[in-house]
């Protein structure tokens, strides 16, 4: 049950605001605010999941959908996902753009431990793919590998 609790809200941060139908603009923060634009195409996005603790059979698969305006999609602050960590607080530091690829650092902390790592995004007009490659720490246990990968299309237009 712990192992399914933590992909589920690992698995948040892949989803960001695509927890919601219509996405909720994110402020840029000095660390991403000139990271750049995105050639995503704006409207309604099907955004699907996979979570997996490393070195288990633990596997999740969550797909959600968001809206992105034209604004969001000009900064990839905007769109990029968004780890949300119940306890924590978590950020994305040194988001870089490079044609159609994005980086960018993942450090989420609080008094009990921390989740830190890198993600990367190819993106195109219509889709997207990336994966984080995140790592656990808990005060007085074993560290744990996380991985996670995901993919979106592009659907339709907003309404």
């Amino acid at each position: 049950m712990k192992d399914v609790l933590l992909i589920a809200t690992i698995a948040l941060f892949i989803a960001g605001p695509a927890t919601a139908q219509k996405a909720a603009p994110v402020a840029p923060t000095a660390a991403t605010a000139s990271a750049g634009a995105t050639p995503m195409r704006s409207g309604l996005w099907e955004i699907t999941v996979a979570v997996g603790t490393v070195g288990s059979n633990s596997r999740r698969t969550i797909v959600s959908r968001a809206c992105y305006a034209a604004a969001d999609v000009a900064d990839i602050a905007r769109v990029l996902p968004r780890q949300r960590e119940p306890g924590m607080k978590c950020e994305n530091r040194d988001a870089k753009t490079q044609g159609t690829n994005a980086s960018w650092n993942v450090a989420c902390t609080s008094p009990e431990g921390t989740l830190t790592g890198t993600a990367d995004l190819s993106m195109t007009g219509t889709t997207y793919s990336g994966h984080a490659d995140l790592e656990r720490k808990k005060r007085g246990a074993k560290a744990e590998k996380v991985a996670e990968a995901l993919s979106a299309k592009w659907l339709e237009a907003c309404k």
